[in-house]
């Protein structure tokens, strides 16, 4: 069980003493109407912590009824997670009741305990008269918000790593750079965040809209690169500025999308306040209605930080250099250089995934690898001098790692330089016979022997249905179909190579 805090009437007082002022960059992110929400948000990045939940309105975000406090989340944890839901589900409903009783009893009926009473103060101190009708819709409006004081903190040591980097990208595509702080509100400035939607990365890009500005593979997935992703945020951000002609409604549109926006500004025009006030969507909720205010008290926060957070070991910015392979390459022939382990190329890397650092060790053609800075070169000449096999080497359109055959290969050579067994080309690629194989073959690496039964990709073969191959690997036909873009579950062809996605 958790114990409930003292009431706090009004959000902390001597938070803003920062010199910068929002103010100061008004004329591109007005803030006329939204001070109130502001405060919430600031309160919730610097004062409240992660062991703390704030039931309020969630649309007056000041209407305050209660703060919980609760054990910090536990995201990994099901059953921990779970039992904090359910108890502060359980106090949600005790406020509801409460509400709803002063709506049936009567603000002045001798049936009203303190805690009724207490309530009933609140909403006066509020300017609210406790009707039965005005406690019937804001029984509806009881939102909990969890602190994150913790999380922000650790957010702003992080962002320098790549914060100078991200605001010259947005100087380039002629966006302010103030927006370079909205992954403070996106992912905490976790490169590795995903959400339960499935979105990915610094910017938190779901995988269809990434796919229309990024590489997304089983191989390489460029929502993990914060630059990558920061050059995609860019141009989307941008896009939003020129269709809806406003940063408030370009920022919100990140977070509801851009169509979503322009019907909301056929309705209100460009105010913003008035949108959240008055626009209605299904979509349109809580987060969406907050996403830009959010993003400006991030900022007042980040450029005020000692203010709210005392002295920070600031992360130092990442030097480094890029190179983008014209060709596919063995992992090897980068980590056989002094002081380039796996680990430090996963370091630099996080784009890259599982099935390469675990499975087939090459990397694509077209992948902009990032090196600690000074080693350009060294690489380059490691890698123009690298074996044949490389050349030869490289991953498909549909991400499958494939390899041409030359004269004088044999499928243990290529076996082992590829990562994999013998017996698994043979079973990815129909050879019965392990000592025939011919130059310019194609061959398919679906598998490794660190997992053979498990591959990422599978080859059709004759007689394969999409029903026996989901059964195969315990997944749906909808799964297959979605990872590999089928409209038709009865159309595939031998030969093909199909993703496996996760189950």
């Amino acid at each position: 069980m958790f114990r409930f805090l003292c009431l706090l009437l009004s959000l902390p007082s001597g938070l803003f003493l920062g010199s910068f002022q929002l103010e100061q960059i008004s004329d591109q992110f007005p803030l006329e109407g939204l001070e109130e929400k502001l405060e919430f948000w600031k309160a919730i990045f610097t004062h409240y912590g992660e062991g703390e939940v704030v039931f309020h309105d969630q649309n007056d975000l000041q209407l305050i009824y209660d703060v919980a406090q609760v054990g910090k989340s536990v995201p990994n944890d099901n059953v921990a997670s779970e039992r904090q839901k359910r108890e502060l589900e359980t106090r949600e409903r005790e406020l509801q009741t409460i509400m709803d009783d002063i709506r049936k009893w009567g603000s002045t009926s001798n049936r009203l305990t303190e805690e009724h009473k207490r309530i009933i103060r609140i909403l006066k101190s509020h300017g609210y008269t406790p009707t039965s009708a005005e406690l019937e819709r804001l029984i509806r409006n009881i939102h909990s918000q969890r602190g994150i004081k913790e999380k922000f903190r650790e957010s702003l040591i992080r962002s320098g790593k790549y914060l100078d980097s991200i605001e010259k990208i947005l100087e380039q595509h002629n966006v302010p750079k103030e927006l370079a702080l909205l992954p403070h509100v996106e992912s905490s400035f976790d490169h590795g965040a995903y959400s339960k939607r499935g979105a990915a990365g610094i910017w938190q890009f779901i995988r269809s809209t990434g796919r229309q500005y990024m590489t997304i593979n089983s191989y390489v997935d460029e929502r993990l690169d914060p630059l990558k992703a920061t050059e995609a945020a860019a141009r989307l951000l941008q896009q939003n500025y020129k269709t809806l002609g406003s940063w408030p409604l370009a920022i919100t549109a990140f977070n509801h999308g851009r169509n979503g926006m322009a019907r909301a500004k056929r309705l209100y025009g460009n105010d913003l306040e008035m949108i959240i006030n008055h626009y209605t969507s299904p979509t349109f909720g809580y987060a969406s209605k907050n996403f830009y205010i959010e993003f400006l008290a991030a900022v007042d926060v980040a450029r005020n930080y000692n203010d709210y957070f005392g002295h920070l070991n600031i992360a130092e910015p990442i030097q480094f250099d890029s190179l983008v392979l014209d060709r596919s390459h063995h992992l090897i022939h980068i980590t056989s250089i002094p002081d380039l382990s796996e680990e430090i190329i996963q370091e630099y890397n996080p784009q890259i995934r599982q099935p390469i650092w675990q499975k087939s060790k090459i990397l694509p053609r077209g992948l902009t690898l990032r090196l600690p800075k000074g080693m350009r070169e060294t690489v380059q000449m490691a890698l123009d001098s690298a074996t044949t096999l490389s050349t030869q080497t490289f991953v498909t359109a549909n991400g499958s790692v494939a390899y041409r055959v030359q004269y004088g290969d044999t499928l243990s050579y290529i076996a082992k330089n590829l990562g994999t067994s013998i017996r698994l080309l043979q079973q990815d690629n129909n050879i019965s016979n392990a000592n025939r194989i011919y130059p310019d073959q194609l061959l398919y690496v679906t598998g490794t022997t660190d997992n053979p039964s498990r591959p990422d990709q599978y080859q059709v073969r004759r007689g394969d249905t999409l029903e026996r191959i989901a059964t195969r690997f315990g997944i749906s036909i909808w799964q297959l179909q979605q990872a590999n873009h089928i409209k038709n579950p009865h159309r595939i062809l031998r030969g093909q190579v199909l993703l496996i996605p996760d189950s």
